[in-house]
């Protein structure tokens, strides 16, 4: 009997957490995606090999991870989004400056029309 129960207790816990890992998969194909292509787009431009484009397409899937994260948190145009969303591109720039070498960093910067912070 105290098997059966352990069984049951197992099978319906199991069910709990598939639901659940199933609904974050869902949300991270989206965000999966659009890193992809950020990642295949600005790889061909700044001419970078497969160790850089995985981290690239790690450092661009945080970014749209939190990116929906703060927008289905927070109204645009509030104070508190915009100073999250600042801090998110920050985070974009540094895991970025990590991962490329100085004249990749310099040309995604010319790319996205943005300003190195000396």
């Amino acid at each position: 009997m105290k098997k059966l129960f352990t069984l049951c207790l197992f099978a319906f816990g199991f069910l709990l957490t598939s639901q659940t890992a199933i609904a974050q998969q869902k949300f991270s194909e989206d965000v999966n995606q659009t890193a992809k292509q950020k990642t295949i787009e600005y790889s061909r431009l700044l001419k970078a090999d497969q160790t850089t484009q995985d981290a690239m397409f790690d450092a661009f899937r945080e970014y749209y991870d939190k990116t929906n994260t703060l927008n289905n948190s927070f109204r645009v145009g509030t104070t508190d989004y915009n100073e999250l969303q600042s801090k998110i591109n920050k985070r974009l720039l540094t895991s970025l400056e990590a991962t490329l070498n100085e004249e990749q960093f310099v040309k995604y910067l010319e790319i996205t029309d943005q300003i190195k912070d000396e």
